[in-house]
This record gives structure tokens, C-alpha cells and sequence, in this order.
């Protein structure tokens, strides 16, 4: 798309624009450098009989996971969260927020592979935005982390997590910006 004229310039570059784009539902497709956007519409609830990390258990009804592959691919990796709306869902409203486990990646086999310095797909009022990439024999090498923010602070993004071949799990690696990122629970794996 070509823009040639000033108004259309200004409407693309606009607030309104900015914040209509982010709002837009994400379904799982391919973002530039093969990286996938988890959408959280597609995550499924866990099955009785899959074994959950203990710090995850209390919350099975509210627990998805979520795989991580290229479209058409065998999932390798899956991300594993408790879904807050979904646990707050039969609750009063004035019921009191939890302190939710951050969430877990697992392979295949169910071994843990690393955590999320933040709650997927939401902590209100903020939403987490996972994008895999960096393909190699079907396991994403590089996962790209962005908070959507209501509040004045704003959009940010989290350090990505990297896939160590020595270590056999993803480790944080910090973005190169001079905005500092808030600080997050470092949970570990079980």
C-alpha cells in the first residue's frame, strides 16, 4: 500500500489507528521472520490425566495449553497457563486476585523447558503477546514477548527468551532499549 497523501498518512500514523490494530484478534499466523503469534482462542483446556507442575494443580479448571508450532507442524513445545478470566469466571466479583504461577513451557514429554516473566494471555488490565520463531526441527529457538498496556505507561516489551541448546531450556535475553522493563516474578522451573 502506497501512501501518497498527507491525510492518509496521518490517519496510519494516528492513536486511534495504533490502539484499533492492537485490538484486533490475533489467530496464529506467520508475523515476518517465520515468528507465529500465539492466539490464546486456540489454547485447550488440559486433560485430567496430563501431570501439571505443583504451583499450577490448584488451578487445573482454569489451566490451557498452548502449542507452539508452525502451522501444518507437530507440536514440540507447548506454553502452559492458568487463564484468569477463566478462573474468575463462576467467582463473586469482589473475589480477591490470586497470585498466579507465571506460565510453564513443556516439551513433549512434559519436561519443563522454562517459565513467562508474566501471566498469558492476561493479568488485568494488561495482555501478554507471545510470538515463536527462529524455527529449528520444529522447536521455536526465540520467543518474543510485548505487554499491551491500558495504563499510562504503556505497550513494552518483556526480555526474549532464547532456546539454549547446552541447557536444553529457554533462557531471558534483554532487548536492546533504553526504557527499563518492569521487574517480574522469576519463578523457576519445577
Amino acid at each position: 500500500m502506497t501512501l501518497t497523501t498527507p491525510a492518509t498518512r496521518a490517519l496510519v500514523r494516528s492513536p486511534w489507528l495504533a490502539c484499533a490494530l492492537l485490538t484486533l484478534p490475533t489467530a496464529p499466523a506467520l508475523a515476518g521472520n517465520d515468528f507465529v503469534t500465539v492466539a490464546a482462542a486456540q489454547c485447550q483446556a488440559v486433560d485430567a490425566t496430563v501431570a501439571l507442575p505443583a504451583d499450577i494443580e490448584p488451578y487445573r479448571s482454569a489451566v490451557k495449553a498452548c502449542g507452539l508450532a508452525r502451522p501444518a507442524q507437530p507440536v514440540k513445545v507447548r506454553l502452559v497457563s492458568v487463564f484468569t478470566d477463566d478462573y474468575y469466571q463462576h467467582l463473586p466479583a469482589d473475589a480477591p486476585w490470586q497470585r498466579f504461577p507465571l506460565p510453564v513451557l513443556l516439551d513433549d514429554t512434559g519436561r519443563c523447558l522454562g517459565r513467562l516473566p508474566h501471566l498469558f494471555p492476561v493479568d488485568p488490565p494488561q495482555e501478554l503477546v507471545v510470538r515463536a520463531g527462529q524455527w529449528r526441527r520444529g522447536i521455536p529457538h526465540e520467543l518474543r514477548l510485548t505487554v499491551l498496556s491500558p495504563t499510562v505507561g504503556g505497550n513494552y516489551r518483556l526480555p526474549s527468551l532464547r532456546w539454549s541448546t547446552k541447557a536444553q531450556a529457554y533462557q531471558s535475553k534483554a532487548p536492546s532499549s533504553p526504557h527499563p522493563i518492569p521487574l517480574e516474578d522469576k519463578t523457576p522451573c519445577p
